[in-house]
C-alpha cells in the first residue's frame, strides 16, 4: 500500500499492510491535519525511526476493528488524536494515519457526528487549551510558540487567564483579541511551552525561576528529552472530552479558521507548512 513516511526526508513510499491488533482500528485517511510536529521532523527537531509512516492527527474512515473494539464503530468518521495514552506519540513514535490503510490505537479515536464540521480537525488542540484552563485561571501565562496549540490554547484562555502573553519568534502570526504579543515575556506567573524548537532556549532567556509552573502539551512519551528540575511541570494530553465540540462552533470563525489552516493536495507544497496548520487531502492523494 501507499504511505507517506520518513525516510531520509518525507516521501511517499510502498510499504507493507500493518496488522490490525486487538485494540488498533484500520483507517483511512480523509484529511490529515499537518502541523508543528511534522515540521519538527522535517527540520531535524523531532527525530523518528526511518519508514515511521507519518500523519499525527485528522479525519479517517473506520474500516476495521480489532477483538476488543466496539464492531459498531465500523463506517464511522473520527478524529484521530496525536497521541495515545497506551501506546504513545501518533506518527512520530508509533505508525501514523497517512497510510492507504493506516492502523492507530482505539483510544486515539474521537467520533465524529454524521453532521459534523472541517473545523472539528481542531479538536485536539481544542481540547488541551480546554485543560489548562484549570491551572492558568486568575493567573498571567505566557504561552511560547506560534503553532495551533499555541494559537488556540491562548484562544481558549481568553476570559480566564488574567494577562495572556504570546512568544512567536517562528515568523507567521496571528492577531487574537485579549491575547498580548511580547518580545520579553511579560510578567508571567505560568508558561505554556508549545513550541518544540526553541521552548527551553527562551525559558533561560527569560528567567525562569524555580517552582515556576510549566505546562508541556503531552503529544510523545520521548519528548521532551530534557526538562529543567527546578520547575514545576505539568503535562497535558490531548484527550476526548466533553465541551469541544461546542467550542469549536462557538468560538473558532471560518476567518479564524482560515488564518490558521490552509488546505493543500499534494505534501510536498506541505511540508514545511505554510501556516500554523495544513490540511492535506489525503484521500485524493492515496486514490491518485
Amino acid at each position: 500500500m501507499k504511505a507517506i513516511v520518513f525516510d531520509l526526508g518525507i516521501t511517499v513510499k510502498d510499504v507493507v499492510e500493518r496488522p490490525i491488533n486487538k485494540d488498533y482500528v484500520m483507517v483511512s485517511p480523509s484529511l490529515a491535519l499537518l502541523t508543528g510536529i511534522e515540521n519538527a521532523i522535517y527540520t531535524g527537531f523531532l527525530w523518528v525511526e526511518p519508514k515511521r509512516i507519518l500523519g499525527s492527527t485528522g479525519i479517517v474512515k473506520i474500516k476495521n476493528v480489532g477483538i476488543e473494539v466496539d464492531k459498531n464503530i465500523e463506517g464511522k468518521k473520527a478524529i484521530v488524536l496525536p497521541y495515545s495514552k497506551k501506546y504513545g506519540g501518533i506518527g512520530t513514535e508509533i505508525d501514523g494515519i497517512l497510510a492507504e490503510n493506516a492502523v492507530v490505537p482505539s483510544d486515539s479515536l474521537v467520533i465524529l457526528p454524521n453532521d459534523y464540521d472541517v473545523k472539528y480537525i481542531l479538536y485536539p488542540f481544542v481540547s488541551i487549551g480546554l485543560q489548562l484552563r484549570k491551572i492558568v485561571r486568575g493567573f498571567n501565562v505566557l504561552i511560547i510558540g506560534g503553532g495551533l496549540v499555541s494559537y488556540i490554547s491562548a484562544l481558549t484562555l481568553v476570559g480566564y487567564a488574567n494577562r495572556i502573553y504570546l512568544y512567536n519568534d517562528e515568523g507567521y502570526k496571528v492577531r487574537l483579541y485579549g491575547v498580548e504579543e511580547v518580545k520579553d515575556g511579560g510578567n508571567w506567573d505560568i508558561v505554556f511551552a508549545g513550541s518544540m524548537r526553541s521552548w527551553i532556549r527562551i525559558l533561560l532567556q527569560l528567567g525562569s525561576k524555580e517552582g515556576d509552573i510549566l505546562a508541556l502539551p503531552r503529544f510523545l512519551n520521548s519528548w521532551p528529552s530534557i526538562i529543567p528540575t527546578r520547575l514545576n511541570v505539568k503535562f497535558i494530553e490531548p484527550i476526548k472530552m466533553d465541551g469541544v465540540f461546542d467550542y469549536i462552533e462557538g468560538e473558532i470563525s471560518d476567518k479564524l479558521f482560515n488564518e490558521l489552516v490552509v488546505t493543500s493536495e499534494s505534501i510536498e507544497a506541505s511540508i514545511p507548512t505554510p501556516k500554523p496548520g495544513v490540511i492535506l487531502n489525503a484521500e485524493k492523494i492515496f486514490m491518485s
